[in-house]
Parts: structure tokens; sequence; C-alpha cells
């Protein structure tokens, strides 16, 4: 019985530290390494202590723990509530990669800023940060746009 306790034990710890690194602990840390060598150390205990087949068994299980932890938990709405979505960062005023800058493409504006080469332009009554392509703009030029890549906006100086 205490093998058997042991087993659970080490299952247990294990899953909880890897729920932690992925929920709690961002990146990939000293937490999930210590909740795979528990996972691990649990089917090792399995096989050699009670049996193949319970090693396998607990392997098993503790595979699809894992998986099933990273597969649901993005749809579950604590997730929705732990993770940056993007309409806070658009609340916090953070430019993020939008499908609808490719629309700028063509467009003109007027730089707000000296763009050396990054800078500020007002397109459509719309502030963007943008980059000059390969030259310096001055305040109060007209620009028009080159191409837009993510969220980076390239600008060409209108003769």
């Amino acid at each position: 019985m205490p093998v058997l306790l042991s087993i659970i034990s080490l299952f247990i710890l294990g899953f909880c530290l890897i729920f932690m690194e992925v929920v709690i602990i961002p990146g990939f840390g000293l937490t999930g390494v210590l909740g795979i060598i528990s996972l691990l150390s649990a089917s090792c205990i399995a096989f050699s202590s009670l049996s193949p087949v319970m090693g396998a068994i607990v392997t098993l299980v503790s595979l699809l723990m894992v998986l099933g932890l990273f597969k649901i938990l993005p749809k579950t709405s604590f997730w929705q509530k732990t993770r940056l979505s993007l309409t806070q960062n658009k609340k916090m005023g953070y430019q993020v990669a939008d499908p609808e800058l490719k629309n700028l493409i063509g467009k003109t504006g007027k730089t707000l800023t000296i763009l050396r080469p990054s800078g500020t332009v007002l397109i459509d009554t719309k502030h963007y940060d943008v980059l000059a392509d390969n030259e310096f703009i001055e305040k109060d030029q007209d620009v028009k746009v080159k191409d837009v890549q993510g969220n980076k906006i390239t600008v060409i100086k209108v003769s």
C-alpha cells in the first residue's frame, strides 16, 4: 500500500506542478521540469514495484492528463480570464497586428513627428507608428504607405 500511495502522490504532485507551470508561471522552467520528473518517477515506480501493466497504465494516464490539460484548458473561461487578450491590448493603447493594416498600403498621410527612421503618422484621422524606408522624413511631410508586414508599417516620402 505505501508504494501505491507514493505513486499516487508523485502523480498528483507532477500534475499540479505542470498545471502551475502552464497557468501561473510563464515559460518552461524549474516547475515544469520537476513536474515531468515527478510523473516519470511515478511511472518508474509503478513499472518496477507493481507490474509492467500498472506502469503502462500510470504512464498512459499521465500523458492523457497532460495532453488534456493543454487541449482543454485554452477553451475554458478561466484561461480566457488569465491570458492577455486582443481587447485588453486595445484598451491599454497598444497597437497589435491587425489584418486591416494591409488596407493601408497605397494610402497617404502626414507625419506628426520626424521619422528617423521611426515615428508617428496620421492616416485617415488615425495615428500609426511607422518606419521610413531608407530615409529621414521631416515633420508635416506627406508620406505614402509602401508596405505592411504584421504590425510594421513602412512609408515613403511623397514628392
